[in-house]
């Protein structure tokens, strides 16, 4: 049997949250060949682009779990009809290409 990895992200940092719960229900109900993890995002800087050169290692790590997963999963709350702040740091930091080389405009003052 295939075994799927499902990545997934709580929404809210919040140590009583809800949408932990909930992801722990979910993780009951699936199906037996999936296996989560979470991706934590509770220790990522704010997203810069002065850090594209050279990724912190809380970065690093969030990329090499998604890098590692099949699949990714959200379960947030909705904070002022949006996402929370810290979840769209975290698809900032996510959707951001790896770099060797800064660019020019990164090395702006």
């Amino acid at each position: 049997m295939t075994t799927y990895k499902v990545g997934y992200f709580v929404g809210s940092l919040s140590s009583a949250s809800i949408n932990r719960e909930l992801s722990k229900a979910l993780i009951r109900l699936a199906p037996k060949d999936l296996e989560f993890t979470e991706i934590p995002i509770g220790n990522l800087p704010l997203y810069s682009p002065d850090y594209d050169a050279n990724f912190p290692p809380e970065a690093r790590a969030l990329k090499a779990a998604i890098a590692a997963s099949d699949a990714v999963l959200f379960v947030t709350p909705e904070y002022n009809r949006s996402i929370p702040g810290g979840l769209k740091n975290a698809i900032d930091w996510a959707s951001r290409p790896w770099v060797t080389t800064p660019s020019p405009r990164s090395r702006r003052p």
